[in-house]
């Protein structure tokens, strides 16, 4: 099945829109596996303010999709996906398994981004 690669700026939408997109797709009897920053247990804004780290966090991501990637499961990743790089190796992931892949871009005016952002417990540091 499919691999969905959201992409945008943080607080943009891109987890509403995954599960959204999630739940839609269960509610039509498919199976469907998130797989995002939380769901690996990833410490946001220690990873994306460093380099190094973030190298191996891309690399936990694209691991976990390799593994659920499959002929009966829709897989979403939700994460920044900001390098074009990675979305080419995923996207040649997904061709490896024989199996379509698109990315969505999630569009939203940066200012508001930041509003958001800052607005949220959660949400990056200034430095990310």
């Amino acid at each position: 099945m499919p691999l969905v690669i959201m992409c945008g700026y943080p607080a943009c939408g891109k987890s509403r829109r995954s599960l959204q997109l999630k739940e839609h797709l269960e509610r039509n009897g498919l199976s469907v596996a998130v797989v995002s920053d939380e769901t690996e247990r990833l410490d946001r804004n220690a990873v994306y303010s460093d380099s190094g780290q973030e190298k191996n966090a891309r690399g936990t991501l694209k691991s976990r999709v390799q593994r659920l990637i499959s002929k009966d499961t829709i897989v979403i990743l939700d994460s920044l996906n900001y390098i074009k790089g990675f979305r080419y190796e995923l996207f040649c992931v997904a061709k490896n398994q024989r199996t379509p892949s698109c990315v969505v871009y999630c569009i939203s005016n940066r200012d508001k981004s930041k509003e958001l952002n800052a607005s949220r417990p959660s949400g990056y540091t200034p430095a990310v």
